[in-house]
């Protein structure tokens, strides 16, 4: 089971990585999130996301529009991986789910259009592109800052409800 977890966000961050800082924004949003949420379980891997989150942290301030250095696939699947390791060691890896909402939203849904497509010749969303930014941006008009801006706000909201749910049932 956690192979196919990080299987699966090693390539929906990667889908995601699309408009500049997108991933890098929202990754920064989420590892802060494991590091605060599950600091005492995680132990050196909370240190770990710290630190990811400040590089990427340096690494947007190249990579605001329009970009200068790009993250490419390497930087998105390094990304996915360390997510995937932090929901593992959290003792908590369906935390994943709604932690990492916003990059399955994106990502995967294009990741389950197309092997729906492949698979079974159904076309779901026909009239939508995915990755979702794609979508927003060419469909509906947004510009790269106000997509960036819409899904950190997303993922903020899902920090904070994982948070209150968390504390609730601990």
């Amino acid at each position: 089971m956690y192979s196919c977890l990080a299987c699966i966000f090693i390539n929906v961050t990667n889908c995601s990585d699309g408009i500049d800082g997108l991933c890098g924004t929202v990754s920064i949003i989420e590892l802060f999130a494991f590091a605060m949420l599950f600091g005492a379980q995680l132990g050196k891997f909370s240190v770990m996301a710290v630190i990811m989150s400040f590089v990427l942290v340096a690494y947007l301030a190249f990579n605001w529009t329009p970009s200068k250095v790009l993250m490419g696939d390497a930087g998105s699947r390094a990304i996915g991986f360390l997510i995937a390791i932090l929901a593992m060691k959290s003792g908590h890896p369906f935390a994943f789910l709604p932690l990492s909402l916003v990059f399955l939203f994106d990502g995967g849904l294009g990741l389950l259009k197309l092997a729906v497509l492949r698979v079974f010749k159904i076309n779901l969303f026909k009239n939508v592109r995915f990755p979702f930014h794609d979508h927003m941006k060419k469909n509906l008009k947004i510009n790269n800052v106000g997509i960036v801006v819409i899904f950190a706000i997303c993922e903020i909201v899902m920090v904070v409800l994982t948070g209150v749910v968390l504390h609730v049932f601990r």
